[in-house]
């Protein structure tokens, strides 16, 4: 016997699971490399899952963690495959076969949205994009990859809008703004949502784009280094599930220590944006500060993961929080690393300067 899962033998194709069957289809070579594995007398291979079994033969025979759909022109990792589901599956591997008719095209579409899949046409849009900001020459941008691109997606649609809208003056000034202090294609994302919020205070004073500049520029100067105590976070292996990642930040809370954020701009724009911060400075943005990660403490300490997403990586992965009017997001980086991605009251409840930490929610399956 050749090949195990999970100490299980196996000892044909057919003892695989049909969803490890179906996501080995998808990787180019992936069956003839399990027919050849199952023949092969002096082969053996040991896995602890079906998803690690796809994830290593993907890298093995690609050196790659992507596998390409060159129909569907979409870049996933098969560990992302493996989370979809037999019927969603199904509907991706017609569409991939080439069946172009009404439903199958229609159950494509939705079962890109429900996954959050970007295909080709989507990620190359943001080139586009960049070019109407008048960015896209920006030495940053030389060198992305797919987590790049799809956090570029995401700020490119905006919150609600499915498809990218025209830019207008405002984001041609947070563009000019993000070109000049980001070093990295996320902190381009996290300082033009910065300079956004920033701009949408009520009652500011800040009414010409030079006035714009210069008031984000100061805050952003002021606010920056009071983030450097919040950058430490708890560090896993793997792809853990909802009840280790909260069991981990349980423990490193427990300890004394706070789980932070994963670079110094992202905890910048979520603070401007979640808070009803409004130009202090100095000891009195300090308390606010504080406060505002105090309270993100409380939260994570007394709530549960309730929803967890898959990056379509295969590597990252987001889990959702709620309690009350409140919201926090970890993310689970593709080095392992555990952060605050955000923080804040839910978007039907209006931001305060001080939330109060939920009572404990029932813990609820992911």
């Amino acid at each position: 016997m050749t090949i195990s899962v999970a100490g299980r033998p196996i000892p044909q194709a057919a003892s695989l699971s049909e969803l490890c069957r179906l996501v080995l289809a998808f990787i180019d070579g992936g069956q003839e490399w399990l027919a050849w594995a199952l023949a092969a007398p002096a082969a053996r291979y040991d896995f602890a899952d079906e998803t690690t079994l796809v994830a290593q033969v993907q890298q093995g025979l690609h050196a790659s963690p992507l596998a390409l759909l060159p129909v569907l022109t979409l870049l996933v990792s098969p560990v992302k495959l493996m989370t979809l589901g037999l019927a969603d599956l199904r509907a991706l591997a017609k569409a991939e076969s080439g069946d172009t008719s009404t439903v199958v095209a229609a159950q494509m579409q939705r079962v890109l949205a429900d996954h959050r899949l970007l295909p080709q046409a989507d990620l190359a849009a943001v080139d586009s994009w960049l070019a109407g900001l008048g960015v896209d020459h920006a030495p940053l941008f030389q060198a992305m990859g797919l987590t790049e691109r799809v956090a570029l997606c995401e700020l490119m649609r905006g919150p609600n809008d499915p498809d990218a809208a025209p830019a207008d003056g405002l984001d041609q000034e947070a563009a000019a703004f993000a070109i000049q202090q980001a070093r990295t294609p996320l902190e381009y994302v996290d300082y033009v949502r910065f300079y956004q919020a920033l701009a949408a205070q009520p009652g500011t004073s800040a009414q010409t784009p030079e006035a714009r500049a210069n008031q984000a520029t100061q805050t952003m100067q002021g606010l920056l280094p009071l983030f450097f105590g919040a950058l430490d976070c708890p560090q896993l292996s793997g792809l853990p599930s909802p009840g280790e990642v909260s069991q981990t930040v349980s423990g490193w809370l427990t300890s004394g220590r706070r789980v932070g954020f994963s670079r110094l701009s992202e905890g910048l724009q979520q603070f401007v944006r979640h808070t009803s911060y409004h130009n202090e400075t100095g000891a009195a943005a300090q308390r606010l500060v504080e406060l505002y990660i105090g309270s993100a403490q409380s939260f994570l300490a007394a709530a549960r993961p309730r929803l967890s997403r898959m990056g379509q990586d295969g590597a990252t992965c987001t889990y959702t929080l709620e309690a009350g009017n409140q919201q926090a997001e970890l993310q689970l980086g593709a080095n392992g690393v555990i952060s605050l991605r955000s923080y804040g009251l839910q978007p039907s409840a209006t931001a305060v300067q001080a939330p109060t930490p939920p009572a404990m929610p029932q813990e609820t399956a992911s």
